[in-house]
């Protein structure tokens, strides 16, 4: 390739160098190390590594169709294969363009309510936990409930109570789903791709779990398919049909989401010049749906519960900013202490510390791209093969002294709407960015601001003896995820 980076050892490549440190370290040591343009390698196989905002667009956005495609992580379920994050080209397209109209704000209001009903629960247990006036909570179990109810209500049509009974079959099943032997994914990152396929290398994310809740997804499809209908994902789901993706579609929402994924006009028009055309068929199989309700448990359960656990962490250490948040939170409720969808939208304070917390920690450690040609990169002319991947590195980017000031600080204020001028287009991207950004990004948002606004209104996050600072990561994981978030929480 052409660039430096980390000395590669045989087989292995800089593998083990990842199994021994915390991705997000790792990351900012190499940019440190090695600038925003470097290499390492997965097993025999070079992967270039770029932080540089402008190589960014010209990968994610402007070259889009040279980098549509992600690596594909082959399951041995046969549904699973066919989720949109895993699959490619004109495949990925075709999903892409029907589930286009799953997420619109209009539909969004309608899972509300579903959302809304598993926080009542949610706030019903921090009632109990804090009856004596205060408490030390493992943050990141309690979100995690939370996350866990919301997919099987607006996923799976399904009633839980994670708080209450841990042991309802689908949310042991839904947990086990993540439980796996990290010794048998390596195979899968330190051979090329063609070994891996010649012998019958696949990603193990435990069998029966992923069994149980496909049977679960194909049952209750059964059940719509027999007239039964609900305002929630599954019968988006069913109901979605390419075309129909400027329904419902809100241009202020469209607005006040954008800078999550340095949406402008460029980034607009390269979207619809990718989605536009024939596609072939226009609705979801079955098999398609049940792969889309899996990956909402995969995408939906981990990334927004410790999103939720970090932003309760940073407003448990930064007091100030927790009481205004507080302040225009109570501006907004109604007569009967709700938020409106509406509202919940245009709460700049709200949007201001969610995004500096995305900015702080960025649900995924990198991004990734596989070159579908033979070309050149940049000014510098890096050289790529096709199928060579392309990975970037959100942490060390959006911790960056030459993007933000005094980067590691929790500073709401750089992400209110007077301020938002000042960002660097490319170096704040938590869910992606151009055509293939995180398609969940809205309910993702919804659900996250719905919770802490309701759990500020009745209760204060505090920092005790067990909160760690700073947090500690668990390595081997695509995600940012911390080993413990424990804090105090009072009621008001």
């Amino acid at each position: 390739m052409g660039v430096s980076g980390p000395k590669p050892l045989p087989l292995f490549g800089t593998f083990l160098e990842r199994c021994l440190n915390p991705m997000p370290h790792l990351d900012q040591s190499y940019v440190r190390k090695y600038g925003n343009i470097f290499g390492i390698f997965n097993g025999t196989d070079p992967v270039l590594l770029i932080a540089d905002p402008e190589l960014i667009k010209q990968v994610l956005v402007k070259d889009f169709h040279r980098f549509t495609n992600r690596r594909e992580l082959q399951t041995e379920h046969p549904f699973i294969n066919k989720n949109l994050f895993n699959t490619t080209d004109d495949t990925w397209k075709r999903l892409r363009t029907i589930m286009s109209s799953t997420f619109t704000s209009g539909k969004m209001r309608k899972m509300y309510p579903l959302v809304r009903q598993c926080l009542q629960e949610y706030l019903d247990h921090l009632d109990g936990v804090t009856r004596d006036g205060g408490a030390d909570i493992d943050a990141k179990a309690m979100h995690q409930n939370f996350t866990m109810d919301v997919i099987a209500s607006c996923a799976f049509a399904t009633k839980t109570n994670s708080q209450y009974d841990p042991n309802n079959p689908f949310v042991v099943n839904g947990r086990n789903v993540f439980v796996f032997r990290a010794i048998k994914l390596i195979p899968a990152f330190i051979f090329p791709k063609r070994i891996n396929k010649l012998l019958g290398i696949r990603t193990h994310l435990g069998e029966e779990p992923n069994n149980w809740i496909c049977d679960l997804a194909s049952h209750m499809l059964e059940k719509r398919r027999n007239g039964f209908k609900n305002n929630d994902f599954l019968q988006l789901l069913i109901d979605a049909k390419a075309g129909d993706q400027n329904n419902n579609k809100d241009a202020n929402a469209d607005n006040l989401e954008a800078h999550h994924v340095n949406q402008g006009e460029e980034e607009m028009l390269a979207e619809k010049s990718v989605l536009n055309g024939n596609i072939g068929a226009k609705s979801l199989t079955d098999d398609e749906i049940i792969a889309q309700s899996w990956l909402f448990l995969i995408a939906g359960f981990e990334t927004t519960a410790t999103t939720l656990g970090y932003i309760s962490y940073l407003l448990a250490l930064n007091p100030s900013a927790q009481e205004k948040l507080y302040d225009e939170v109570m501006g907004a409720v109604d007569s009967d202490g709700e938020i409106s969808y509406e509202d919940l939208q245009r709460l700049p304070y709200l949007d201001a510390c969610l995004s500096e917390t995305l900015r702080l920690f960025p649900p995924l450690v990198r991004l990734e791209r596989i070159a579908s040609e033979d070309m050149k990169l940049g000014t510098k002319g890096v050289t790529l093969k096709k199928d060579q991947m392309i990975e970037i590195p959100v942490y060390p980017i959006h911790r960056s002294e030459k993007y933000y000031e005094n980067p590691d600080e929790f500073k709401p204020e750089r992400f209110l709407p007077e301020n938002r001028h000042k960002l660097i287009p490319y170096t704040y991207f938590p869910f992606g960015t151009g055509p293939r950004n995180c398609l969940g990004m809205r309910f993702a948002l919804m659900e996250v601001k719905l919770a802490i606004s309701h759990i500020v209104m009745r209760y204060r996050f505090k920092r005790c003896p067990k909160t760690e600072v700073p947090i500690e990561y668990f390595n081997l994981t695509p995600m940012l995820t911390a080993k413990s978030i424990t804090l105090g929480i009072e009621k008001r």
